[in-house]
């Protein structure tokens, strides 16, 4: 909630910072104009009054400069509401049990995981294997061949049957055309939000296995154990 209530006062004060200096500057130079204006009509010619187009341009000028500005006024607390609204939407994400696109995930060794792969075409052949933090394949079956989204359960043991050590273990799928050549295959994997943070764009990224996601990248999202 602290990081919900922070967003919230950076943006509003931001908002108020440039809609106020705006109207500020309008005012002064509407300001200036109208002593201008006034002291031509009290030194002006009787005989030759000046001509009242051009400062009737510019009060129409200054008018729809105003309205400009009520209308970016308008824009940024809409802007300031949507930002609001995603930092809520991050908070509620924290403690739930996800699914994003990356390889590496955490297993207690007593939890199965729900693992998905996207196959970009058809492959001859192919197949998922689990690998541990030094790299040895814990784990491996065939794939589905058909291109696609495929979910996958691993039940968090080995090849034979063993319950593999809690620890951090990578996704891998290895599929192959009939001319043997490399699918590049995009792979979900489990995941524990964490936390919440900004990003140097402004954009929020929930804190999931270590990294740092775009709230999109979520493609599946349950309550946490």
């Amino acid at each position: 909630m602290d990081v919900s209530g922070a967003t919230q006062t950076q943006t509003q004060q931001q908002t108020q910072t440039q809609s106020g200096t705006d109207q500020t500057g309008l005012n002064e130079n509407f300001d200036q104009f109208l002593r201008l204006l006034t002291t031509q009509l009290q030194n002006q010619d009787p005989l030759e009054p000046m001509d009242t187009k051009d400062f009737t341009n510019q009060l129409v000028q200054f008018s729809s400069v105003e309205q400009q500005i009520k209308t970016n006024s308008n824009l940024e607390s809409l802007l300031s509401l949507q930002t609001l609204n995603m930092t809520a939407l991050g908070v509620s994400f924290i403690g739930k049990e996800v699914q994003v696109q990356g390889t590496d995930f955490a297993s207690d060794g007593a939890s199965s995981s729900e693992i998905s792969y996207v196959l970009p075409d058809t492959a001859a052949k192919g197949t998922i294997s689990i690998l541990d933090k030094d790299g040895n394949v814990v784990y491996t079956q065939p794939s589905e061949t058909e291109a696609g989204r495929h979910d996958f359960v691993w039940d968090g043991k080995d090849t034979e049957g063993n319950p593999v050590p809690a620890g951090t273990y990578t996704l891998k799928i290895g599929a192959l055309t009939d001319t043997n050549a490399a699918l590049n295959v995009t792979t979900f994997v489990p995941g524990h939000v964490d936390g919440l943070e900004s990003g140097d764009d402004g954009n929020l990224l929930l804190l999931i296995n270590g990294g740092k996601f775009p709230i999109t990248d979520v493609r599946r999202i349950s309550m946490g154990t």
